[in-house]
């Protein structure tokens, strides 16, 4: 069965779609067609959007096609079911899904447009009192406690860590005493349990930290570790949370976050003293706190590998209560 994903270019939504898709298909046959999502007018890209948006009030048939013709064209034939992710590709899934009769996922907040323009529309909060809207527990992405476990190696050890390194952005702010400080415990925590940790960087770290972590701690890191300034852009983290016992990761994204938590293992976000990020995110890591799935310290905190439980069997609970949520509202 096809499924067409629409993609607005922004890798985190992709993954999303991705993570919906792959649950989904492991109960149905689903073969994946993405389709870049654009619009006619570059120059124009902006107003519309926002126009796209405004139709999407009590729409119909006649403003659908007005939003279909607003952008490239796509071919959607023979697709059963339409996937997206993100604001830029709301619109145009809704207007899809009506003309063609075709049932549609969408992923992220609504910017304006109500739930009930998608069969699922699903969110980290409740936005709208329709069964339309359902509220995730963790954001979709390409991991599980399975695909995890199939993916790990021998050089998964009862004291394997995962680090994994963000940076500043969505008003977290790391100063250069606690990236100092944080070599310092990755160090003695390296010391303390005979066994190198795995660092993984991503496209926010400062490559300047990147740096000092890859020349500091040049005895402590293993050789699976990425750096995303050095070739490292593009890894498959399967392998790598199969083999740890721990994950440890920066609280500036949420991807990352939902993506360590998948995985089943125990995770703990490092935060700096800086933070002053929007209140929906605030609860979006909190959610997650209060359903026991992470812990959090302080980036200056002494690491350990004792902090958090293992969430495996909570995980599956969760992606099956999910897939079985999105099918009640399908039909495929």
């Amino acid at each position: 069965m096809k499924a067409l994903i629409l993609s607005d270019g922004i890798p985190g939504h992709f993954n999303q779609s991705r993570g919906v898709a792959l649950l989904l298909g492991e109960d149905i046959l689903l073969n994946e067609e993405v389709k870049n999502l654009e619009v006619k007018i570059r120059l124009l890209r902006s107003p519309i959007k926002l126009l796209a948006r405004y139709l999407c009030n009590n729409l119909t048939k006649f403003k659908a096609k007005i939003i279909i013709n607003l952008f490239k064209s796509i071919d959607s034939s023979n697709a059963k079911l339409i996937i997206a992710a993100g604001g830029n590709t709301a619109a145009y899934s809704a207007a899809l899904s009506l003309i063609t009769a075709v049932p549609n996922i969408q992923l992220g907040s609504p910017r304006g447009i109500h739930s009930n323009n998608f069969d699922v529309h699903l969110t980290i909060e409740r936005y709208f009192d329709t069964p339309n809207n359902l509220v995730l527990d963790i954001t979709p992405n390409l991991y599980s406690p399975e695909i995890c476990k199939n993916a790990s190696n021998n050089n998964a050890s009862n004291n394997s860590a995962l680090l994994l390194i963000g940076g500043k952005g969505i008003g977290y702010s790391y100063k250069a005493s606690e990236w100092n400080q944080l070599v310092q415990n990755i160090s003695n925590f390296t010391n303390s349990m005979h066994s190198k940790i795995t660092i993984v960087t991503s496209r926010r770290t400062d490559p300047s930290i990147e740096a000092l972590l890859r020349d500091s701690l040049s005895d402590c890191y293993t050789k699976d570790s990425i750096w995303f300034h050095h070739g490292g852009a593009n890894a498959n983290l399967a392998e790598l949370f199969g083999n740890a016992a721990k994950i440890f990761v920066t609280e500036d994204s949420a991807m990352m976050i939902s993506e360590s938590i998948s995985s089943g293992k125990k995770v703990t976000t490092l935060f700096p003293a800086s933070i002053d990020t929007p209140d929906r995110y605030s609860k979006h890591i909190q959610k997650y706190r209060d359903l026991k799935l992470i812990d959090s310290q302080s980036i200056k905190a002494e690491l350990s590998l004792e902090e958090g439980i293992n969430n495996i069997d909570q995980i599956n609970l969760i992606r099956e209560d999910l897939k079985r949520s999105i099918f009640t509202r399908i039909e495929l």
